[in-house]
């Protein structure tokens, strides 16, 4: 598909992805002036950022060695002796000092620097990033990487941070040192990349189910399914190797009920072109996407759980332009294969009774 999602409709694709979605009344996104990528990131950013200094920073101890008067914290004895200022008076001591000048404050603080140096950001978007980044206290600046983002923990009490480290991960994976102006950056667009955008409309579509899809399928996962095939003509051990060798699938999204009976399978797929055509013929769906969704369906199979007996198998294409709804039965089973689209280019209530549709769906 080509990527022309309305910027407003991207930023609840993201938080719905981030599963972040209690901060889409808190952090809003005004769409008319955030009509870039960049200006959306960097608006959000600024906005929950505020969000943040008014609720106040995250503290923690940290433990620093210095020259003090007399005695204060815990005393490092053979440091102290060892320099002879206990002579003056004075002592080498180990204290705890509470200060938000930690790592996941560094690290909002830098990427709002960071963003001051985009050439392709708003003048008027860039000063808010630095009148935000002006109320942060004095921080140290840091050079981020992915490791660096691994290494933040969150819990209850720091929470609030996940909308803003998500935004800053993916500022810091779209910006890159601009080759021809030393000092600034260039901005990458992440909708470019079908893998990014393959797992950010799979994580949707997952949490989606998740929060609205509770009455119809109380339980919502992924699931690992084994292929029906049983190693023979050979000795027990090598029979136990051809087991191992065998791969297991994954599937992106499995709807269970359990007390109806009802088992429906969702496979994300997001391409430039849901249809595709070869040699200029009739455009026709991927045979790799129609051979995946019905491997999952036919070997999760299992006569002792009814359910899997008649489970459903769909694949979902985002779309911004074309829609269909293919259905079909497989052979004589009570299996029902769906193709369907979500068209991202209209209202966000539109975008939401179409998820709610696909996966009810049952012809």
């Amino acid at each position: 598909m080509v990527p022309q999602i309305p910027i407003e409709n991207l930023y609840y694709l993201l938080c719905y992805a981030w599963d972040v979605t209690d901060q889409l009344n808190k952090v809003k996104v005004d769409g008319e002036h955030s009509h870039s990528l960049e200006n959306l990131l960097a608006s959000v950013l600024t906005n929950a950022c505020e969000r943040l200094l008014r609720r106040g920073l995250v503290q923690e101890y940290l433990f620093r060695e210095q020259e003090v008067e007399g005695i204060r914290g815990k005393l490092n004895l053979a440091e102290t002796l060892k320099s002879h200022r206990y002579r003056q008076g004075k002592t080498i001591c180990t204290i705890d000092e509470l200060t938000n000048d930690v790592l996941i404050n560094q690290l909002i603080y830098s990427t709002l620097k960071r963003l001051v140096r985009l050439d392709s950001l708003d003048e008027k978007v860039k000063q808010k990033v630095r009148n935000t980044a002006s109320k942060f206290p004095h921080l140290k600046e840091v050079n981020v990487t992915a490791r660096t983002f691994d290494r933040i923990k969150l819990n209850r009490n720091n929470r609030f941070y996940i909308l803003v480290l998500n935004v800053c991960k993916l500022i810091w994976q779209s910006t890159l040192p601009d080759k021809s102006k030393e000092g600034k950056y260039e901005f990458i667009d992440f909708t470019e990349d079908e893998f990014c955008m393959n797992a950010v409309f799979e994580r949707f579509l997952m949490n989606f189910c998740k929060q609205h899809c509770k009455e119809e399928y109380p339980e919502v996962h992924r699931e690992y399914i084994n292929f029906k095939l049983t190693p023979y003509g050979m000795m027990f051990e090598e029979q136990e190797e051809a087991r191992s060798v065998l791969p297991v699938m994954e599937t992106d999204i499995t709807l269970l009920n359990l007390s109806a009976c009802k088992k429906h399978i969702l496979d994300a797929k997001y391409y430039r072109e849901a249809l595709v055509s070869k040699y200029g013929g009739n455009k026709k769906i991927r045979r790799e996407h129609l051979s995946q969704i019905l491997s999952y369906v036919m070997n999760q199979e299992n006569p002792q759980k009814p359910e899997t007996m008649n489970a459903d198998g769909t694949l979902v294409y985002p779309t911004v332009a074309e829609d269909f709804d293919f259905s079909y039965s497989y052979g004589d089973t009570n299996h029902r294969i769906h193709v369907r689209t979500v068209n991202l280019n209209q209202p966000w209530q539109k975008i939401e009774e179409r998820v709610k549709e696909i996966v009810k769906w049952r012809v």
